[in-house]
Formats: C-alpha cells, structure tokens, sequence
C-alpha cells in the first residue's frame, strides 16, 4: 500500500524478519495457495485429503517454530540476535500476559480434552471418524496453529496477495464447473461411479455447495476489505478481480449459507466503511464491480446456451433479471457521486449521523424478519406464505429440514444428563446423540446425520456449554480486540471480515477439516495483528 496514505495503510512494524516469522509466513502462502486446491481422487477423499494436508503442513510449522523459539542457543544463531537480552525479549513473546482470546482457545481446547476423555466414544472423539474429522486432534492443531501464528507472525504483503490468487482459482473452478466445464477431470471421475447427483452438488476443488459456500465467505470479505486498502493500483486490481470472481462463484455455489453470510457482512461493513469518505467510495465502486460481473456471467451463459446447475431464484435475480440493471445503475451512480465529492472535497468529514442512521436502518430490518418468522411461525402458522414460506416459517422443513435437525437437538439437550450438558457427548459425535431420530429423517429423504447443519447448536450437543461458550468467547473476543486495535491497524478489517462472515454463515453450516482451519488461521491473524499493534504502542510509549 503507498505510504502517501499512512494513516488507511495496514502498520508495519520495522522488526528483524526472523526465521521463525518467514516460517509461519510461507506456512499462510501454503495454505491459501495449495491447500483450498489440493486434491488426490476428485471428490472421494476431499476432506480427509485436506485434512491430512493441514495436519502434516501445521505440524510441520509448530515443530520448525518450536525447536528454534524453545532452545536458546540455536534461537540466538538461527534468528542471528545480537546478545542475550535481545534473545529473551524476542522469546518473551511466548510467556507474555495471554489475552482474552488466548485464554478463551485454551478454555476451548480443554473443554474438548475433557469432552474426550469423559465420552463414551472416545475414538470417535478423538478423531472424529463419526462425523467430520472434528475431534480432539483437528481441536489440538487448530490451538497449536493459533498459537504460532499470534507468537511468529509479521505481516508481508506476498501473504494476501496468494489468498486473492489461490481463492481466484478456486473461485473461477467453481463457475467454470457450474457450466459443465471440467478442466481438473473431477466430473468425469463421478460419471465413471454413476453419480450423477454430486456433479450437481459439488464444485471446484472445495467439496459440496454448502462448503463452497463457506470458503467464500473466508474469502470474499477479505478481497473486498483488501480492494478498500490496498492503494498500489496493480494490487487494487487484483483484489477487485478476486472479489468480481468470488461474487460469481457466490451466483454458481447455490447456497443459501453463502448469501446469508455475505449479505450480513456487507451491511455490517457498510456501517463499518460509512466512516470515511475513501473507504465507503472504494467499498461502492467494489459492489459495481461485483454486481457487473454477475451481468458478465450472464454473457458467459449465453454461451454455452444457459446450460447450468441451474441457479436459485435469489441469484437469479443478479445473473438473469433485467430489473438487476436497475440495482447496478443505482449503486454506480452512488460511486460515481463519491468519487466526485472526494475529489472536490478531499478532507470532507462524514457526520457521526451517517453510519448510526445506517445501523439503526439494518437492526430494524434484521428485528422486522425475526418478528415476521416469530408471527408466522408461532402465532399464525396457517397463511400460505407461498415462496417466502421456506424463510419466514420456522418448522420442521425449515431450511432443508434443517428445522427438524435443530429442534430434536434442543430435545436432546434437554434430556441430557448434568455432565453432557457441560462438556457435551465427545467431540464430532452428533451422530450418535441425534441416533434416536434418524427414523424422522427419513421423511426427508436422509436416512442418518453426523451434524446439525449450524456450528452453535452441534458445539452444544457435542462439547455442551462451557465448550459453545468457550467458542463464542474466542469469536466475540476476536472481533472485539479487532475493532479495539482498528484505528492504528486498519488491516484488522480485513482479517476480521473473515471471522464476521464465516460465523454468520456458521448459524446453517458445519464445520470441517476443509474450510474451517481457514477460519481458525484468520482468527489467530486477527490476534497476531492486535498484539503486533499494542507492542508498537508500548515501544513508542
């Protein structure tokens, strides 16, 4: 970013680059290059292929660090310190006074411990192997990761410049699939198993839909936050192409998961950017930019004579519908009328009044819909509703009979014994605690479940209270330490869109070996870069 505009570039901080630092930094290029692509026999083993691919490259990492940070000798000649003194003030980074997010994933990561070890399914707990590889050594890596990181992490441009790539293929894969074009093969290895319904419900090089889903909403806010930073114009463009690329890909993925987590960000990150005057022209000219490239899709469809997936009416309405100009026109002439007011008034200040009135306006409409699904789901529940009834109607069917998932698994709470309500069944074992009511899924269609489809609900069945709650304390602190530290680091948005979006989206989705390790490294970035930020406070103090 050009250092004429130092007060909106991210804080760099003038310390030795240690080879611990370049560790963990190459660790991140990896794992937002290689990892979201890596694949061994297309679909089949995608997500034991990634999670074996997290714990052999964490490992790796946490040990290299490890070694060089934990003895002396070799620290002082690897990381070339000049004395002692200097020495034990670089590792004292280790033992300094841990935060609340640091004790947050320690509480997290022994309410899981204790989880295992009490479980009946101490196996399955351990490793996860009934459900999504969730178990107490995904846990143990995601704490050992989130620990290196916020100890040996010094930010370098090269680090999300390979996110946008990485993502920017995985994001092009994903719409090129939605058009029946295989470039990977991946198709054609599930013609030969005769399962013509993956091709459907699968994409890229991510998995399912769902999970598509899921990395795009680790990795779109991130390119949008990175477009409304980022002043070197080659990066700017790169970063625009990456969000124009995921806003496509968020059209082909088909999951209403992805629109939730996407459209709360935005709204959030409006209010956020309504602040300043650069940053809320920026965020405009990228929603132009994204809503023009869903047009562009449309071209690309023609092409190949629509033949799609097919899409849901709400991205339909983006890709296909005349009336979407309309939104685009509007929204182009709102950037065009920034970008001319910043540029005849450069230093002009927006009220205080201007992201207020924007965040009243969004908690209102989020307290109308709640009220609206709470009337017709609990006082009238007769109306026919008629496309709105999958939304404003909360039963059984709700959400993909999500609804039927949730609240058999308030029932299953509610007769858990004292203990389970703590700490939960074991790690990932949903399905042996939803067992009793695989006999009602089958009237979906589903004959068994290993998750309740929503993060939150399946940490309470699984790790009981104190394990949710530990959860919910390293988001919450995340984010709060996040906006906390964003005046002197403004990169903090960009790390923290990603934890904002990934939890929303996590109220209809799951976690698993494929794209939450993501999430836990953004929330370990979003930590190294508050501390990083009140190291430097403290030296210039």
């Amino acid at each position: 970013m050009n250092t004429s505009d130092t007060k909106n570039s991210p804080k760099r901080l003038d310390s030795t680059y240690t080879v611990s630092q370049a560790i963990v930094n190459y660790y991140l290029v990896i794992m937002f290059t290689v990892f979201p692509l890596f694949f061994t026999d297309a679909y089949f083993n995608i997500r034991h292929d990634k999670y074996y691919f997290f714990l052999v490259l964490s490992l790796f990492a946490v040990v290299a660090v490890g070694i060089i940070v934990l003895t002396p000798k070799l620290s002082r000649y690897i990381e070339k310190t000049n004395s002692q003194a200097e020495y034990n003030i670089s590792s004292s980074l280790w033992y300094k006074r841990f935060s609340f997010t640091d004790w947050a994933v320690i509480v997290f990561w022994i309410v899981n411990f204790l989880s295992t070890i009490f479980s009946r399914y101490i196996n399955d707990s351990l490793f996860g192997t009934a459900g999504r590889n969730n178990g107490l050594l995904l846990i143990t890596f995601y704490a050992a990761v989130y620990f290196l990181i916020t100890r040996s992490f010094k930010f370098k441009d090269y680090i999300f410049i390979a996110f946008a790539a990485g993502s920017s293929l995985v994001f092009l894969l994903s719409v090129l699939n939605c058009f029946y074009i295989d470039p990977l093969g991946m198709f054609k290895q599930l013609e030969l198993n005769n399962d013509s319904q993956s091709i459907i419900n699968f994409t890229s090089t991510i998995g399912n839909k769902n999970l598509m889903s899921s990395f795009i909403c680790i990795a779109l806010p991130v390119m949008i936050a990175m477009s409304v930073y980022e002043n070197r114009r080659a990066l700017s463009v790169l970063y625009y192409t990456a969000s124009a690329l995921g806003f496509t890909a968020l059209m082909t993925a088909d999951s209403d998961s992805g629109i939730l987590g996407i459209g709360v960000f935005l709204a959030i990150f409006l209010i956020w950017y309504s602040t300043k005057l650069r940053n809320l022209k920026r965020y405009f000219l990228n929603i132009t930019v994204m809503l023009a490239s869903a047009k562009i899709l449309r071209l690309f469809s023609l092409l190949f004579s629509d033949k799609t997936k097919g899409l849901d009416a709400f991205q339909e309405f983006f890709v296909f519908s005349n009336s979407s100009y309309l939104l685009l026109a509007a929204v182009a002439l709102i950037t065009v009328v920034l970008f001319v007011i910043d540029f005849k008034k450069p230093n002009l200040k927006i009220s205080k009044a201007v992201p207020i009135t924007i965040g009243v306006i969004f908690a209102l409409g989020v307290v109308s819909i709640l009220s609206a699904v709470f009337y017709f789901s609990v006082i009238d529940t007769k109306t026919d509703l008629n496309g709105l009834e999958t939304i404003l109607r909360f039963n059984e069917k709700w959400g993909t009979h999500r609804g039927y998932m949730w609240i058999k698994s308030m029932q299953i709470f509610s007769d858990a014994s004292l203990s389970e309500k703590l700490i939960g069944t074991g790690p990932d074992t949903f399905y042996y605690a939803f067992s009793p009511y695989f006999q009602g899924l089958m009237e979906y269609g589903d004959s068994s479940t290993n998750a309740a489809h929503n993060e939150y609900i399946n940490y309470l069945i699984t790790i009981g209270i104190l394990g949710l709650a530990s959860y919910v304390a390293i988001v919450g602190g995340c984010i709060v330490r996040a906006v906390k530290y964003f005046a002197k680091n403004p990169i903090l948005a960009v790390t923290a869109s990603a934890v904002i979006c990934y939890s929303i989206q996590a109220v209809v989705n799951i976690s698993q070996p494929i794209t939450t390790p993501l999430f836990f490294i953004f929330i370990a970035l979003c930590e190294a870069f508050c501390r990083n930020t009140a190291n430097e406070q403290q030296k210039g103090t």
